[in-house]
């Protein structure tokens, strides 16, 4: 019996996807153009280490972002980082899923990075902790 409990405790813990554990993701919290704001996604507000909403919109001001506020859910994406961001041209557009988001409420930011895009300016990225309770599923 307890070998069973075991078993079945394993293979959950195999199966559980990694969006859903307690784990660093990113959420994209809008675009760089000529280093401010082009756009804000709407439904984010960055704060301070204050919790107050951060007064700039360059880059610097952005960088030392403590806290994100979301008034609804935000999509959940693997972290690039500084890196080129994959390009998915030719790619066939599949039909409408489920995908894991955040949901809305402040979290900690862990860091912030600036991705670089092909067509100019840059993405705002995000690393927030997200806790399994606060993922959401939308359909995309």
């Amino acid at each position: 019996m307890k070998a069973k409990l075991l078993l079945l405790a394993a293979a959950a813990v195999l199966a559980a996807p990694a969006f859903a554990q307690s784990d660093a993701q990113c959420i994209v919290a809008g675009r760089l153009s000529e280093g401010a704001w082009a756009p804000r996604l709407a439904g984010v507000q960055l704060l301070g280490a204050n919790g107050r909403a951060l007064a700039g919109s360059g880059r610097q001001a952005i960088a030392v972002a403590k806290q994100v506020q979301l008034s609804q859910p935000a999509l959940l994406s693997r972290c690039n980082g500084d890196q080129p961001l994959l390009n998915a041209d030719g790619e066939p557009a599949g039909r409408k899923t489920d995908v894991p988001a955040l949901s809305a409420g402040v979290v900690d930011i862990e860091g912030v990075a600036f991705p670089k895009l092909r067509t100019g300016g840059e993405l705002v990225e995000l690393r927030v902790r997200v806790p399994g309770e606060r993922v959401v599923m939308l359909t995309r």
